[in-house]
């Protein structure tokens, strides 16, 4: 069955059967760039994503983190700037979508925020995406003197917020959370798209409420299959939830021989290997749940040599992705 999405960016899914060989119509693929971890560099970041563009991949996405506490066993200590990142790359690309998964907005001044979202999308003509989420690492949130006890709630505001500035060239805004409150102030140049999708992150209950009611997608981490299964059943089943796009974040190891993966927070997760025959089937099940897209994180661990990235992203694409194509 085919449906359309709302969000602007992509299309659900068309899974058929009838064929010999299984095709996947309208998933688009996007990848997470290595602006974080042992092997993310300024040069790691451009080969990435220029390649991503060369090879036709629909987004490349910033992880954003600022000032991770020490021994905190994630690749996040080591991080370049998420949306300064993006202004870096809309010099030095043409066509990808940029994006970021996901900008911990609560964490930020959010009207700082938003006016350097405004002027990526500026500098790249338009092609700014967003993802979002409430963020998990409370001495982050400490070290930047922000509340983590009330980030959700900040969180619900601040896309107001965004939306707010983003809609008009003069704004009136009033935030109970933030303190956040003016009339008659001026947000120009206006953003070059009309309307931002915001996809919400997180697989927690009020991520999901909250890309329901705030959001334009649901953009969670991946799950082992049944797991995850049980967590978009769930999704569904909430009011609202029922047409909203799913659009996945999921690591790729080209050395790992085993899709299990246990992230730097201690959860269970599912990733892409090496092997581009299970790739295909691990997302072809994905898409048969409900997932339309899929950002491709072709680091997880922040450890993957550049060279290995740009390998797995070709054999990606030419392996797997072209073969779910209409007619392949």
């Amino acid at each position: 069955m085919k449906k359309t999405s709302k969000d602007g960016t992509a299309n659900i899914v068309n899974v058929t059967k009838s064929n010999s060989v299984p095709g996947v119509d309208h998933v688009k693929f996007g990848v997470c760039l290595p602006n974080y971890g042992e092997t993310g560099s300024v040069d790691g970041l451009r080969k990435v994503a220029v390649t991503a563009e060369e090879l036709g991949y629909d987004s490349v996405w910033t992880t954003d983190h600022i000032l991770m506490p020490t021994n905190s066993g994630t690749p996040y200590e080591r991080i370049l700037d998420s949306i300064t990142s993006l202004a870096y790359l809309a010099g030095i690309t043409t066509k990808v979508k940029l994006g970021i998964s996901s900008l911990i907005l609560a964490m930020r001044n959010p009207v700082v925020a938003v006016k350097q979202l405004a002027s990526v999308d500026n500098f790249s003509s338009g092609r700014l995406m967003l993802a979002t989420s409430a963020g998990w690492n409370e001495s982050e949130f400490r070290h930047l003197g922000s509340n983590f006890h009330d980030r959700g709630r900040r969180l619900d505001e601040n896309i107001r917020l965004l939306r707010a500035l983003w809609d008009a060239s003069v704004v009136k805004f009033e935030g109970k959370q933030s303190g956040i409150t003016f009339e008659e102030a001026v947000f120009e140049p206006h953003p070059v798209q009309k309307k931002l999708a915001v996809w919400i992150a997180g697989n927690s209950k009020a991520a999901m409420t909250r890309a329901i009611g705030s959001g334009d997608a649901w953009h969670p981490n991946v799950f082992p299959i049944d797991a995850f299964r049980k967590l978009v059943a769930e999704f569904r089943q909430l009011p609202g939830g029922a047409k909203k796009p799913i659009c996945v974040r999921i690591g790729m190891n080209m050395k790992s021989k085993s899709r299990d993966y246990v992230s730097a927070q201690g959860e269970r997760r599912l990733i892409l290997t090496g092997d581009m025959t299970e790739n295909r089937n691990t997302i072809l099940e994905l898409a048969e749940i409900g997932v339309e897209y899929f950002v491709v994180s072709s680091s997880p661990d922040g450890k993957v040599p550049i060279d290995i990235q740009l390998e797995g992203l070709k054999r990606l694409r030419d392996e797997v992705i072209e073969k779910l194509k209409p007619g392949r």
